[in-house]
């Protein structure tokens, strides 16, 4: 296949360079003038992929070790090794993160971008198959931390303490850790034996947990304090939003999305439900309660108040609701809820239409603020409505920390002001993604760590992300991305098998040869190949990102190096001015 012309390149392979000898040095050719007073310089920068990662995960390194530009004797157990150091839940987020990571992939820009979430999904699949432990615990520090929720925030920082070597404790108010992962994604989207798997690895490490304990009711939180050296909170928000219309509060069948899936979790498939449900909202918990209840049995509608290109969903989740036997109200609010004699009898609705400029609302950041009613009413039957707008915390029990706010507020070590030993983080602070949180126990453990040692708190200093600007991009022939496939049941009804499917050892590898290394050297040559003075030497020995050298002595500055360096590793530097 034929790579896009590139006139810069296209100058510099076909230039004839006029006689000189060895003694003219500084007066050779240059690309930009007679002098340009730069050399190169090689400049370790984070790939824009590990800067949009919630996670922090080193996705570079995760893709140099599956294409071969780091050797291992085993690419696929070092990718994993590289992914858990920063997230423990390679699996898990593999199949539910809505990967930011490659929407600020450079190769975006040139075809597509790399399929990170799914070579994550297939590492993650690959280390449970071959039993993989995580790193083991560091030596015993005497510390004794208290871990206030099992969820991702939680565990990620209890996986990171027990590292450290300090003692973690987990308490947590349900019977089962996980938090909204567990408790809020489906089984056809989440393999309870992937999530059991990379939670027990962690348990493994040493961690002990005491569960259905509730801080605030079974213990207070001062307890803790001065029980242990260090407490992180990290609660979550595990309570939904009732609909705020009238007959919904106190009507048999009328619930909100959290305490509805929550239930399934508890009961299984003899969690009571109605024969006709109807969910209200427009993101992604709205489509898993549509599609549960259509698992149980029951008719399945959602009803969004925003027109479908301002549903707040994912594509595919959508898709595969609609798919599935969702009956979908686009531009629908709904008015009340109807009762009859046994609870729920129907949703009273209306269209909704665009607000003219000027009204309250018009220009909201908001969708749903941007409509109103048209004052059409229509009734929809329904003897179950789900409410799935939203969810808050429940900070009762710690209202010394909160002083009556909703969320807690952390400083940029995730420190609780004016409480020395208190940490927290996850969507105790903003609900965001599982991703995030598992950023948050990390960051938080960080922090922790330092202070039981009696350390100043971590400094994360600025490293420049590569722009694609600086990256010849044309040396990547275009691969389309590799697409995972998902399953169609053919039976819905009682049919909880998990749906995405992975990608083969041998597409992983593929695809991860598709990573252009942004910001790090993987050994191209290229600028050896171009370089009119034959000034830059290999050095195969060298350590990763360090296989090149340039003698000053005999570079002109002509900047080719630079220009057809694919990764962005090389840079103009070390001249007058600067």
């Amino acid at each position: 296949m034929k790579a896009e012309s590139n006139p810069i390149l296209d100058f510099a392979t076909d230039y004839v360079f006029p006689g000189f000898s060895e003694q003219t040095g500084a007066d050779k050719i240059v690309a930009f003038g007679d002098q340009s007073h730069k050399c190169p310089i090689y400049v370790r920068q984070t790939p824009p992929c590990s800067a949009e990662c919630p996670a922090g995960e080193d996705i570079r390194g995760i893709n140099r070790y599956l294409n071969g530009t780091t050797p291992s004797d085993d690419p696929m157990r070092s990718a994993w090794e590289t992914a858990v150091d920063r997230n423990p839940f390679p699996a898990v987020m593999g199949r539910i993160c809505p990967h930011p990571c490659q929407s600020g992939c450079n190769r975006g820009f040139h075809d597509e971008s790399v399929a990170i979430n799914a070579v994550e999904h297939a590492i993650g699949n690959y280390a449970i198959e071959a039993g993989l432990p995580l790193p083991g615990p560091g030596p015993d520090t005497g510390k004794r931390v208290a871990v206030i929720g099992g969820g991702p925030a939680g565990l990620s920082a209890a996986y990171q303490l027990r590292r450290k070597g300090h003692a973690v404790t987990i308490y947590d108010a349900n019977s089962k850790l996980g938090g909204m992962v567990l408790y809020g994604i489906m089984g056809y989207r989440v393999d309870r034996r992937v999530l059991e798997t990379e939670i027990q690895r962690i348990i493994d490490l040493g961690v002990e947990t005491k569960m259905g304990v509730r801080v605030g009711r079974d213990v207070t939180l001062e307890q803790l304090e001065a029980q242990y050296d260090a407490v992180f909170l990290g609660v979550g928000a595990q309570v939904g939003r009732d609909l705020p219309v009238p007959g919904f509060e106190g009507t048999g069948g009328a619930t909100n999305a959290i305490d509805f899936l929550r239930n399934y979790e508890v009961l299984g498939d003899d969690m009571p439900i109605g024969r006709r449900v109807v969910v209200i909202g427009d993101g992604n918990v709205a489509m898993d309660v549509a599609r549960l209840a259509l698992r149980l049995g029951s008719e399945a509608a959602v009803v969004s108040g925003v027109p479908r290109d301002e549903m707040a969903c994912f594509e595919n989740e959508f898709d595969d609701a609609l798919r599935e036997g969702t009956r979908m109200y686009f531009q629908t609010g709904t008015l009340e809820v109807l009762s009859g004699p046994d609870g729920v009898s129907g949703l009273r609705c209306s269209s909704m239409t665009g607000k003219e400029k000027g009204e309250d609302g018009w220009n909201s950041p908001i969708p749903f603020l941007r409509y109103k009613s048209s004052g059409e009413p229509f009734d929809i039957e329904a003897d179950m409505v789900v409410a799935a707008i939203g969810q808050a915390t429940d900070m009762q029990g710690l209202e010394g920390v909160v002083n009556g706010a909703p969320w807690l507020r952390v400083d940029r070590n995730f420190r609780i002001a004016g409480r020395e030993k208190l940490f927290g983080g996850g969507d105790a602070l903003k609900v965001d993604l599982i991703t995030t949180a598992v950023g948050h126990g990390r960051k938080a453990a960080m922090s922790i760590d330092a202070f039981l040692n009696g350390e100043p708190m971590p400094e994360h200093p600025y490293r420049e992300v590569t722009k694609v600007q600086k990256q010849d991009v044309l040396y990547f022939l275009p691969v389309p991305q590799a697409k995972r496939t998902s399953l169609e049941p053919v039976e819905v009804v009682g049919n909880h098998d998990e749906l995405l499917q992975p990608l083969s050892s041998d597409e992983t590898r593929a695809e991860s040869e598709r990573c252009m290394s942004c910001g790090l050297c993987f050994d191209c040559k290229q600028c050896v190949s171009f370089c009119p003075q034959e000034a830059i030497s290999r050095f195969r020995d060298n350590p990763e990102g360090e296989k090149v050298y340039t003698n000053y002595a005999k570079c002109v500055g002509c900047h080719l190096c630079s220009l057809v360096c694919p990764s962005g590793y090389i840079q103009m530097g070390m001249g007058d001015g600067l």
